[in-house]
């Protein structure tokens, strides 16, 4: 297959340079060897909150704290701002691992506005690519976000930012027996420039798991240990201000 499309592709140009052929029918040659070369074609989700709206088109469910969509500024999307007791001493967020059921459930003040959680209910599979453009203001917090699985939400792959620490960016697997870091960063990561930055996460169908941020390589691990499909999309503010301006996850055929 990796053959037939090479030679497809050159056909296509070698004809494009000649005028050999319609150009809108070339590009419909383009789309499909692209289609054929994505392994996550399936657009499940995409949201870049420019209606002003998250409650629909897709409904993402508020369980702890507060969410709201603000356009205003330069960078806009879904934004929420925690500041709890231990913002900023370098321990935003480490309770999460025990939150449990409390992720999913809905009027929570999360443990007195320490943490606000939204989440996406969706069908994803267990081969995903998830794409996340966040902005971020304070040093000292942390955010996570990442497929669940289960009623309470705290069967997930997550992917942890802390602004400021030794390792920027954090891969880890939770279930009820605990929490497991699987890869991170090397060295710390900075997002509060007041730009977008794009996180691409991918995992392929041996458990195979790749983190970019902003085109560049951050995290390649491995672990097979969740083979189940997903019941939705999680996302914890644990200290700071954040921006999501768009989210994008596709699937496999």
């Amino acid at each position: 297959m990796p053959e037939l499309l090479r030679n497809l592709r050159a056909l296509i140009e070698e004809a494009d340079k000649s005028n050999a052929a319609d150009p809108t029918f070339l590009d419909d040659l383009r789309n499909l060897a692209n289609a054929y070369d994505n392994p996550y074609p399936v657009r499940l989700v995409f949201d870049d909150f420019r209606d002003g709206d998250f409650t629909s088109n897709p409904t993402w469910i508020v369980s702890a704290g507060t969410w709201r969509v603000d356009n205003r500024g330069r960078v806009g999307g879904l934004r929420s701002t925690v500041y709890g007791p231990d913002f900023g001493a370098g321990g935003g967020g480490q309770n999460y691992g025990n939150f449990g059921g409390n992720l999913l459930r809905q009027g929570g003040q999360g443990q007195q506005d320490s943490f606000a959680a939204i989440y996406l209910p969706v069908r994803i599979p267990n081969t995903f690519d998830i794409r996340l453009e966040l902005a971020s203001r304070d040093e000292g917090g942390r955010f996570d976000f990442g497929p669940y699985l289960g009623p309470g939400g705290n069967t997930a792959y997550r992917i942890t930012y802390m602004p400021g620490a030794a390792n920027g960016l954090v891969l880890s697997r939770a279930t009820s027996q605990g929490t497991r870091v699987l890869g991170s960063s090397t060295g710390p990561v900075s997002l509060e420039d007041g730009r977008p930055h794009v996180i691409d996460w991918r995992r392929d169908r041996n458990g195979r798991m790749t983190v970019t941020l902003d085109g560049k390589p951050v995290i390649d691990a491995g672990d097979p240990a969740i083979r189940k499909n997903f019941d939705g999309f999680l996302v914890v503010n644990s200290g700071g201000t954040y921006w999501i301006r768009s989210l994008t996850i596709n699937g496999p055929r």
